[in-house]
């Protein structure tokens, strides 16, 4: 079964090769407000086990590296890894990188406290969903914490990711999880896209 749906395959997954880091949309120079306030708040405690699922570049594995989390970046693409070891060694911190598929991931069971999924799920077929939510609890312990963080059905329409309700993301997970919080916020602003409503949902693995 494949993840992610189809305009993501055909305009997307290549960019990580191709493109200049600085060029592709959805990556920026920091992380966004939300997770840097649940480092904050103590909700993601140092020396954390993190799978950071679709780590992508590395951005946000490096930023909870440095704050003292044991993380693991998960990415299908080898180019995207490849520049997420590059961030971490400029950086000096530990960063575990994974090679796998977010739907069959190479690693153990209860292997993680904290899952984090910035802007993966908004791209994943909604017949993948509900096998995604069994793939990321089967890594967290017992009320391991999952993050989320996507596009809300309040951001402008267009191209891009799928646009998420409250069903779409409290459906595929509350057979997995329970919800400590789902709300909307609004997220750093870029050229294309200068009023981003974007959803941060905290969820707790079931026991």
């Amino acid at each position: 079964m494949e993840a992610f749906t189809d305009r993501w395959i055909d305009s997307f997954s290549s960019q990580y090769e191709t493109e200049r880091l600085g060029s592709i949309s959805w990556v920026t120079t920091s992380v966004s407000p939300a997770l840097q306030q649940l480092v904050i708040d103590g909700t993601i405690p140092r020396g954390a086990r993190i799978v950071d699922l679709g780590c992508g570049p590395g951005v946000h594995a490096t930023f909870l590296a440095a704050h003292g989390m044991r993380v693991t970046g998960v990415d299908r693409s080898r180019a995207a890894l490849a520049r997420a070891a590059s961030l971490a060694a400029f950086y000096e911190v530990p960063v575990d990188l994974v090679e796998g598929d977010i739907l069959a991931m190479p690693l153990p069971d209860s292997c993680a406290d904290v899952g984090h999924d910035s802007f993966v799920y908004h791209n994943v077929r909604p017949e993948s969903r509900e096998r995604y939510a069994a793939e990321v609890a089967r890594l967290l312990v017992p009320g391991g914490l999952f993050i989320l963080v996507g596009f809300s059905d309040r951001m402008t329409p267009g191209s891009g990711p799928l646009r998420l309700t409250s069903d779409d993301i409290l459906g595929p997970l509350l057979p997995y999880f329970a919800v400590e919080e789902l709300r909307r916020f609004r997220n750093l602003p870029t050229e294309k896209r200068p009023d981003q409503w974007h959803w941060l949902g905290l969820f707790r693995r079931r026991p």
